[in-house]
């Protein structure tokens, strides 16, 4: 009989065995629930996640180093092209960052399984920082000297909101599965912010200007938009192989 799914997102505690002799459903226990569970996110899935944040996380590195550390600098371009804007950009950028450090680990299954509780106190954090985070970006697009990107912060913006509300509720109904995929499709929206400005700070996209900003953020931007649901459809599709070949592994035998 199988016992858990293998997109491994129905909680343990709602796991249980049925005797065939007996028709009250039984608890497993709790090791052979923990071996279950541990077999089930042994993936190349999982595998592909952590190396995804790893290189995020080498990214965000990279973006302080060449640009956000000027923010400290009181003398820098980059602290004066904020300074009339000043309260937005805190506003902005302290819960930006914030959902951005949280986000990488609301993802984290080993965090999930161990610790439910700080799992549900970072996500609630999380929505929180992006209501505001969000639709501060936009009046921040506004305020700065670059109107032709005020449509691309507007569907960020939209898309990380819309999606995070919509996960909300999931989790709030009972549906973890759909959370988790739109969680997966809200972060993206996000990680635009970090990967358009560590592209720019290659040299040769710096050296074309605005041009290679505004093709950068849109380029991005449809990424966001389009590569979670396709990773998250495609998943879906390979117990579909498995099962196909199934049928032929039996005739074989």
């Amino acid at each position: 009989m199988r016992l858990f799914n293998e997109s491994h997102l129905v909680p343990p505690a709602d796991l249980c065995y049925r005797s065939p002799t007996s028709p009250k459903s039984q608890r497993l226990p709790e090791a052979f629930l923990a071996t279950a569970t541990a077999s089930a996110v042994r993936s190349p899935f999982i595998r592909a996640k952590h190396v995804m944040f790893a290189c995020f996380v080498v990214l965000m590195i990279v973006v302080f180093l060449t640009r956000d550390r000027l923010l400290f600098d009181p003398n820098s371009w980059l602290r004066q092209r904020y300074a009339p804007i000043s309260g937005l950009m805190l506003l902005h950028g302290i819960p930006g960052a914030l959902a951005l450090f949280l986000g990488i680990f609301q993802f984290s299954d080993r965090l999930r399984r161990r610790y439910l509780r700080v799992h549900r106190v970072m996500g609630r954090i999380y929505v929180g920082c992006v209501a505001i985070a969000a639709p501060v970006s936009i009046v921040v697009s506004l305020k700065l000297p670059i109107p032709t990107l005020a449509m691309a912060s507007v569907i960020q913006t939209s898309g990380w909101i819309l999606c995070t509300a919509t996960a909300l509720y999931c989790v709030r109904t009972g549906r973890i599965q759909q959370h988790r995929e739109w969680m997966m499709r809200g972060y993206p929206f996000a990680m635009v912010f970090v990967v358009v400005r560590a592209i720019v700070a290659i040299p040769a996209v710096a050296r074309t200007g605005f041009t290679g900003l505004e093709e950068t953020v849109w380029s991005v931007l449809a990424i966001a938009c389009c590569l979670p649901s396709f990773l998250i459809e495609w998943q879906k599709l390979k117990p579909s192989k498995r099962a196909l070949n199934a049928p032929a592994t039996a005739m074989g035998d």
